[in-house]
């Protein structure tokens, strides 16, 4: 229940849906192509959503082993699932193809989030001018491109589409759906700190959770606002706001808890090493004596806390993209992709900062200033609804080269491990259900060494000789049959093969249009599973993509003649069955990436898993003879601690909501 004084007259409430309303209209008019068809730009990964949500089918809700990238990984590892569910959704409920309902997706978070914006500054400061002002300046200009510009430095590019352009033509709709959400944190959040009410303190906790399970910037974002809060808040509880603030946090972590389990944060971790370093001291310095310099002056230059939380939270969004970009330091990984945050804070800053010197201004110039402003937001309107019709043609998928790859090798390589590079691994998925070496994101890699292995497709050594024998190696290591190489003249987006003909006479050619060519891989067996001497596997994790002398020893074994040949079968997403004949010293390798969640048995006696130097699985059969072998993953110890730690939440989440309305009637029949 709102407090008495937070509630605002029943006439500015219709005014700020009136409000809310045009700014809809203005966003939905921009990309309304976004709600009625498919524009693809195979450079984005928005075939990586799209597959997502395609194959994902129930997972969101029970552990599911996803088999498809990167040789295997926990779903809840391989991104934040929410934009995926909800275009799985849209697209049961308005019957539409996966690509059209991401769209319409995108579309919706374009709209939301000045709404959002919006409803931010009108709650706090009940100006509904400023905020509306606040939100049409968001909505219609790109100000990071006067504090970190992607080009050079010009005024002409405050008026980029920036924001149409991150999301329409590039993949930053999971990013700018928990940007959207993070007013509602601030708000709610907010009222937590100053009321104490439990129930703003179960809303921001679900928001904080919707927040993060949109993106891996969420937490992040919650964070720094968290930050600014406490320093803007009733200062003399600041112990209590503090531990207020971790309950929250701690409570919204446990509903998103499957798909931020430790071990999932742990290779976030690992796949963003190296992004500190000694200069990531520097760059906290910098970030803390601009703090200290706006903690100390705000107060004299105003005493209002919003005025003040605008400005520190500006300092901090602004502080990450310009200290990577000018003085080549960074305390966060991709601190470039911060710069839709300095949009959000630079809008309400240069408005609510502008808006005591606009006051002091003779009605009549304020007037012509405002009529200026419409002007200029008129135009900007259509200079951007130009810029969409432009971005969202009609497009042809099936004529991409991503599209063709992807089908040629789904009806010619059916049940085979394929190596696809770039945009043809990151839209593979959204038409097929064909398994890659790679096609995940490097951001949330499980497996560091399959990432080294990706890169040795790329560059595997300084010669095409080299690289061939490398890559051919790591290849065969990772059970994979086909590998998908493009050409600088291809219309694959990123080519990033430094010797994109190292395997010509070397490797069998099975199809090859417009620069794009499919090699055949020989190997002994198509099978994933192979018996090899326990002393072949490979028992360290290589160093680095040309590190393949215990993988070629391994690959040697592979090959062997004189070794049985194992049968392996996947029965769904999460069972694997395995025949073979064995000897006690012998081990059986599956090509599958590790994990504790799955579990082995061996004629019907449980066995163990291990971890090679790969960080595929193994186990010691313990047969002298036929092994019939299965293999079941159940998500393990972890990811089900986290699941029931999420339903707990959730179920005292509901308790309170139910009990708080029982004891409302209560209190209004007694009355």
């Amino acid at each position: 229940m709102v407090p008495a004084e937070l509630r605002p007259p029943v006439l500015e409430v219709l005014r700020a849906i009136g409000c809310a309303a045009l700014l809809v209209w203005v966003n939905a008019y921009i990309c309304r192509e976004m709600f009625i068809r498919y524009t693809p730009h195979m450079n984005s990964m928005q075939g990586f959503w799209i597959a997502m949500s395609r194959l994902a089918g129930s997972g969101w809700f029970h552990s599911v082993w996803w088999r498809y990238w990167d040789c295997g990984s926990p779903l809840e590892f391989v991104y934040a699932p929410l934009i995926p569910a909800l275009t799985a959704a849209i697209a049961a409920i308005r019957g539409v193809p996966n690509d059209l309902a991401f769209q319409t997706v995108s579309g919706l978070v374009y709209c939301l989030g000045p709404v959002t914006l919006f409803l931010l500054a009108w709650q706090w400061t009940r100006a509904l001018s400023y905020s509306l002002a606040a939100a049409l300046f968001y909505s219609l200009t790109a100000s990071s491109q006067l504090v970190v510009p992607d080009t050079n430095l010009s005024f002409q590019h405050l008026w980029d589409a920036r924001r149409l352009y991150l999301m329409a033509v590039w993949d930053e709709t999971p990013h700018m759906f928990a940007l959207a959400v993070l007013p509602l944190i601030i708000l709610l959040l907010s009222l937590s700190i100053r009321t104490r009410r439990i129930g703003y303190c179960v809303a921001t906790a679900l928001a904080i959770a919707v927040c993060s399970l949109a993106s891996d910037f969420g937490p992040v974002l919650a964070a720094m606002v968290s930050l600014c809060l406490l320093f803007v808040l009733r200062r003399q509880d600041i112990v209590r706001n503090l531990l207020l603030t971790a309950g929250i946090g701690l409570f919204a972590y446990l509903i998103s808890a499957p798909f931020l389990s430790p071990s999932g944060i742990a290779a976030i971790r690992a796949a963003s090493a190296g992004y500190w370093n000694a200069g990531s001291f520097t760059a906290l310095a910098i970030v803390a004596v601009g703090w200290a310099l706006l903690w100390q002056y705000l107060p004299r230059w105003t005493p209002d806390w919003r005025l003040h939380f605008f400005a520190l939270f500006a300092w901090l969004t602004c502080s990450i993209p310009l200290i990577a970009a000018w003085l080549h330091r960074q305390f966060l990984p991709q601190p470039e992709r911060y710069k839709p945050e300095v949009e959000f804070s630079l809008a309400l800053l240069i408005v609510f900062a502008a808006r005591p010197f606009f006051h002091m201004i003779r009605r009549p110039l304020r007037v012509c200033i405002v009529i200026l402003l419409v002007a200029l937001g008129v135009e900007q309107v259509v200079s951007e609804r130009q810029f969409a019709k432009a971005t969202l043609t009609s497009g042809y998928l099936t004529k991409t080269i991503e599209y063709r790859t992807a089908v040629w090798a789904r009806d010619h390589l059916a049940g085979t491990r394929i190596m696809m590079p770039g945009s043809i691994a990151q839209w593979a998925n959204a038409f097929t259900n064909i398994e890659q070496l790679a096609g995940g994101s490097w951001s949330v890699a499980y497996n560091q060494v399959q990432q080294r292995a990706k890169t040795a497709m790329f560059y595997g050594g300084d010669t095409p000789e080299r690289d061939a024998r490398n890559s051919i190696a790591w290849l065969k290591a990772f059970g994979t049959g086909a590998v998908v190489v493009s050409g600088p003249k291809s219309q694959e987006y990123w080519k990033a093969f430094i010797h994109p003909t190292k395997f010509d006479d070397r490797l069998p050619v099975l199809w090859r249009e417009d620069d794009v060519t499919i090699y055949s891989v020989p190997r002994r067996s198509e099978s994933l599973a192979h018996v090899v001497p326990e002393w072949a596997l490979v028992r360290r994790a290589p160093s680095g993509p040309e590190d393949t002398s215990d993988v070629e020893k391994y690959v040697s074994e592979l090959e062997d003649p004189s070794l049985p040949l194992a049968q392996f079968q996947w029965q769904g997403t999460n069972r694997i069955h395995i025949r073979a004949t064995a000897l006690a010293n012998q081990a059986i390798s599956i090509q599958v990436t590790h994990h504790p969640g799955w579990h082995a048995k061996v004629n019907g006696a449980a066995r163990q898993i291990k971890a090679d130097g790969l960080g595929l699985m193994w186990l010691q059969p313990g047969c002298n003879g036929p092994c019939d072998v299965q293999l079941e993953y159940d998500g393990g110890t972890e990811l089900r601690i986290c699941r029931l730690l999420s339903a707990l939440a959730l179920f005292a989440m509901v308790l309170f909501l139910v009990a708080r309305r029982v004891r409302r009637s209560n209190l209004i029949s007694a009355a």
